[in-house]
């Protein structure tokens, strides 16, 4: 199945992107690549909520609203925008980094349990399961939380970012039946698992087709969860290897029906 869309894109506007990084930019290259459906997700914690780090306090609701103009300008009949964020697991209230007054003003949400390199204890690195299991516990908060109805999808679910050690490693150590009982969860809310190709930017098909996410992609299918695909991209240049997107889903042979219905048609 060729996939078409790509919810998982950071402008400027993320501290963290290449600064002259542009929706425009995006936009050229989704007529390259063949997309249909874009959607703008900078990183974003809501101001009136307590724990934001130096990372996140400059990026507020006024922060990522500067991108609305922008959108607005490109507006154009062979591609969707949709305006929306990536917030954070919040570990100081056990929830998520967003009011359910913003998260009513965004057409997508996307939260990860993965962002450990910022809100996880240095002290639980090792032992790995320690590791592992911060990651479970976050996401069972995310999905517990008071704006879990608002969640589009878990970004970069389980996939350690930062992590001083290969990442995959820890989703290793979680078991079939620890990961059916979150995915439960998830499919039950209607909270879209993504299926992020960054990580995927400098491997052969045969590469991926080893890597321990695969086997995290087909347990949640197996349990029914939707799926949503994003590039991560922070520069425009890292959206060059977004066919392996397509490539994922002929090997999971998913249909449709198995995409977040924001990402259909």
């Amino acid at each position: 199945m060729r996939i078409k869309h790509d919810f998982h894109l950071h402008t400027h506007l993320s501290v963290c992107a290449k600064r002259e990084v542009t929706a425009a930019d995006y936009v050229a290259n989704a007529r390259r690549l063949g997309l249909k459906k874009l959607g703008f997700s900078d990183h974003f914690w809501d101001s009136a909520i307590e724990g934001a780090n130096k990372f996140y306090q400059p990026q507020d609701y006024e922060h990522i609203l500067q991108l609305k103009p922008e959108l607005e300008q490109l507006r154009c009949d062979d591609i969707q925008f949709f305006f929306g964020c990536e917030t954070e697991y919040d570990p100081f209230h056990h929830g998520v980094a967003i009011t359910e007054a913003v998260a009513e003003q965004l057409d997508f949400l996307l939260v990860p349990n993965s962002h450990t390199h910022m809100m996880m204890p240095k002290d639980c690195y090792e032992p790995y399961r320690k590791h592992a299991d911060f990651m479970l516990q976050a996401l069972y908060e995310i999905l517990n939380s008071p704006v879990s109805k608002y969640i589009t999808a878990i970004a970069h679910p389980f996939e350690a970012v930062a992590c001083p050690y290969p990442n995959g490693l820890l989703i290793d150590l979680i078991t079939d039946d620890e990961f059916r009982l979150v995915l439960d969860v998830m499919a039950e809310k209607g909270v879209a698992f993504e299926i992020n190709v960054s990580s995927m930017q400098k491997k052969t098909h045969d590469e991926i087709e080893k890597m321990s996410q695969i086997r995290l992609f087909r347990l949640a299918k197996e349990q029914g969860c939707r799926f949503l695909f994003g590039s991560d991209s922070h520069s425009a240049g890292s959206h060059d290897a977004y066919g392996n997107a397509s490539f994922v889903a002929d090997l999971l042979a998913l249909t449709e029906d198995d995409l977040a219905p924001i990402a259909r048609g």
